[in-house]
């Protein structure tokens, strides 16, 4: 028989086991707790861990180096880059700079694999002891050259905590440096700091932004950038169809119109806008095709546009942009009479377009004919993009009896896959209205089809014809 003392003992083992178990089998439930279950944000599945997670943007001042080189290769008609660096040389720029210095031999290869006879030039900036400096190496071919331009940059290379004048520096190589005349032109500007000018700001800062745009549209330079978000830099690159490159990943592209960018206010500097736009947002072979107002009214617009038209021309080969133009033309009878629409599908030239621009012109205009009329007959290839660049200084109209509605036109676009963008007249106030030629004016096809399509939408310059005007028309 067993003691009661030795049933005491078993009871006591057996609880303590029982009392470890609760307390272990609690931590776990606290410990599980304690990780937090992935939650639902409009049906997706986050995982917490994902949350702190934040994407780290990458700035590779080589790889900007080798795109530029390569875009140089393909704009040149004549296998010819001539390409000046323009180097901020303060203390701060030694690491950037270093790096440029490296990463040249890629540049080289670029141009090499290309077959591209090539020039470099170097044009050094900085402030050394309070003063101003300058230095400029003129262009020469091959990389050894350019190398040896770099090392015998009077030292010391990297000097002061405030960068030199920059504006100074690029207006100064692109009087001294001799380029090539049948070659590609680029400068590539490099600095971590704003771009200043002796001349000091406002007016002075102006007037010599204004020289080196002048100087760089004169003999055909680009001005390339890898600098900071400063509106300057942004407007060198942008007005003289080179392109900007953030220097680190602090620095974002502003997507703004700079403050003095007059060629906006021309339709040089809208076709420079849409282009742009195309290239940022077209990726695939595109069909351009213009429908294009052939009436009276845009008689004296024709050098403009055409202008205009090798502004596109150079973006898009810049960019490498697989393209083709094709042309809808529309006129009218006086009066806001019927409507003659004539198209000629791509594949065309930008000069066979300059010429249709150029034919006579002819009474009015009523653009939902020319887009309801002959969009649909492009017959676009399924692995082409149609991208339709209207062209018009007046609102939107439809021949007499038509019937056509901004919606249906709209719908047309929409449906057969087409990026609208529109250079176009001010739009009447209000709704319908039937004008003296029975025709009708509509107040909003322009600014829908290019919201719906994702184009862009412009008023042609010069093009605010009073509304009354055009109904007596």
């Amino acid at each position: 028989m067993k003691s009661p003392k030795h049933d005491v003992w078993k009871w006591r083992i057996a609880l303590m086991m029982l009392v470890a178990w609760i307390c272990l089998d609690g931590v776990a439930i606290i410990t599980k707790a304690e990780v937090r279950p992935p939650r639902r944000k409009r049906r997706v599945m986050i995982s917490p861990d994902d949350l702190q997670k934040k994407e780290e943007i990458t700035v590779d001042i080589g790889k900007s180096l080798v795109e530029i080189a390569q875009r140089a290769s393909r704009q040149s008609t004549h296998q010819m880059v001539d390409l000046v660096f323009v180097i901020d040389g303060s203390v701060e720029m030694k690491g950037p700079g270093k790096i440029v210095e490296g990463r040249i031999v890629d540049m080289a290869g670029a141009f090499e694999e290309s077959m591209v006879d090539y020039q470099f030039g170097l044009v050094w900036f900085q402030n050394a002891g309070n003063t101003s400096r300058i230095t400029i190496k003129p262009l020469r071919g091959g990389l050894t050259e350019i190398e040896e331009n770099l090392r015998k940059v009077p030292p010391p290379k990297f000097k002061g905590n405030v960068a030199g004048h920059g504006l100074d520096a690029i207006m100064e190589g692109l009087e001294d440096l001799q380029f090539r005349s049948d070659a590609e032109k680029h400068l590539v500007v490099v600095t971590n700091s704003k771009l200043k000018t002796s001349w000091g700001r406002g007016d002075g800062s102006n007037q010599v932004i204004g020289k080196i745009l002048d100087r760089c549209k004169q003999d055909k330079i680009r001005i390339n950038v890898i600098g900071i978000s400063e509106e300057i830099q942004l407007q060198l690159a942008d007005l003289t169809d080179g392109k900007w490159y953030g220097i680190d990943k602090y620095q974002r592209k502003v997507n703004r119109v700079p403050l003095i960018d007059k060629s906006i206010l021309k339709v040089d500097g809208v076709f420079r806008r849409i282009a742009q736009h195309i290239v940022a947002t077209v990726k695939q072979p595109a069909d351009l095709v213009f429908v294009f107002d052939s009436s009276l009214s845009m008689d004296n617009k024709v050098d403009e546009i055409c202008t205009g038209l090798d502004t596109l021309v150079r973006i898009l080969d810049s960019e490498g942009l697989d393209y083709r133009f094709g042309i809808i033309r529309f006129w009218a009878r006086s009066g806001g009479g019927e409507s003659s629409v004539v198209t000629t599908k791509p594949p065309l030239t930008a000069e066979q377009i300059k010429k249709i621009f150029r034919r006579p012109k002819r009474g009015d205009e009523h653009l939902l004919d020319a887009i309801m009329e002959a969009v649909p007959k492009l017959q676009t290839p399924d692995d082409r993009k149609l991208v339709l660049f209207v062209v018009t200084d007046e609102f939107t109209t439809s021949g007499p009896g038509k019937g056509y509605t901004p919606a249906r036109a709209v719908a047309v676009c929409r449906d057969i896959g087409a990026q609208v963008n529109i250079i176009g007249g001010t739009a009447p106030m209000g709704g319908a209205v039937t004008s003296l030629g029975g025709g009708t004016l509509h107040a909003d096809f322009q600014q829908r089809v290019t919201a719906v399509t994702k184009g862009k939408h412009y008023i042609m310059p010069g093009s605010e014809v009073p509304f009354q005007t055009r109904l007596s028309r």
